[in-house]
């Protein structure tokens, strides 16, 4: 749960990129939760600002050799703890649908196991139970709108112990950003937002959302581009906001992290893509999704503390003046899976 400007979002959620699927993608399976060791944070810290940041720089902040490292990003790779990718909006990686679900169960159901079975589902990609309205949220994330119904019609709808789902589809996920720590606590919000790529922007990210570290000139030799090109081009859609490298991890491996759903609604006047954009610069919002039914925008916030969630919904995020009602939701356990680009 990535998110992440006049032109920002503004389009519908699937115009920035026509899909042609010609293949189902293997979607990798939900990141561990991990217990991490000092030095595993203080290595994360760095992969999370910048996912291609050479090791040798690594070890000689962190104390440690260049080898060990190395060696250590390894095993948490191996382990699914953390993916080095890169992290772009939906549409650049080929779905053209996505919807939040608030799904309500049998209180005699094990809500672990119905989480459980909607995380093996190919199209949802994150699974959040929750306190609240809600006991699981589930993001569904499809290559077009009537693919997403027959996966809620079929699948979700066939698991044992849901008694409701409310369904709540994105014109846009307008800001994602996945990076849940930094070595200061001077960190700024400098997530993903959607804006329209072209074809070789496009081409790039579907390969660096497989291996972020994928080296530039096996990229440009899979392209049939210049090294030189990879690498402007990159330069380029990290500067402006269109993508980041780093490293993605369960959120809920942190022990001073709480996290939350709001749920927002607007005035019937408000232009949503202006409330987004202010909410965006708030620093705990990690991600944001403009919708349709109930409420208008649903926002992710990862905050140190329950306390400091409340105090961040209500004298950040509801003295904006078009909001008109919060709700949240908070965490009690997270499946994350990472996108991985459509079988184009």
């Amino acid at each position: 749960m990535a998110k992440k400007p006049s032109a920002v979002g503004r389009e519908p959620y699937g115009t920035a990129i026509e899909a042609a699927p010609k293949a189902v993608p293997v979607r990798r399976n939900p990141l561990a939760q991990w217990h991490l060791t000092d030095s595993d944070r203080a290595i994360i810290a760095h992969l999370q600002e910048d996912g291609r940041r050479p090791f040798v720089a690594i070890a000689r902040d962190v104390g440690l050799s260049e080898k060990t490292v190395r060696a250590r990003v390894h095993q948490l790779i191996e382990a699914n703890v953390i993916q080095i990718v890169a992290l772009a909006s939906p549409t650049a990686l080929g779905y053209n649908a996505g919807a939040l679900l608030g799904i309500t169960t049998d209180p005699a159901a094990p809500s672990s196991r119905i989480a459980r079975a909607l995380t093996d589902i190919h199209d949802i990609d994150y699974v959040a139970l929750t306190t609240g309205r809600y006991g699981i949220f589930a993001e569904i994330i499809a290559e077009d709108f009537p693919a997403m119904q027959r996966v809620i019609e079929q699948e979700v709808g066939a698991i044992e112990g849901i008694r409701s789902v409310e369904v709540f589809p994105y014109a846009s996920v307008y800001y994602q950003k996945a990076k849940f720590f930094s070595r200061d606590d001077n960190d700024t919000p400098g997530g993903v937002k959607q804006k329209k790529l072209d074809l070789a922007d496009r081409e790039i990210i579907l390969e660096l959302s497989r291996d972020g570290r994928a080296p530039l000139n096996t990229i440009a030799a899979k392209l049939g581009v210049s090294e030189t090109m990879v690498r402007t081009r990159i330069a380029a859609l990290l500067g402006s906001g269109q993508m980041s490298i780093l490293a993605l991890l369960n959120p809920m491996n942190l022990a001073d992290r709480t996290l939350a759903w709001l749920g927002i609604r607007l005035d019937p006047a408000a232009d949503p893509h202006a409330v987004a954009e202010a909410v965006s610069s708030v620093k705990n919002v990690s991600y944001i999704a403009i919708c349709s039914g109930r409420y208008d925008l649903f926002v992710e916030l990862v905050c140190p503390s329950h306390e400091d969630i409340v105090v961040t919904a209500r004298r950040q995020i509801g003295r904006i003046a078009e909001v008109t009602h919060l709700e949240a939701f908070l965490y009690v356990d997270l499946h994350y899976k990472s996108l991985v680009p459509t079988g184009r």
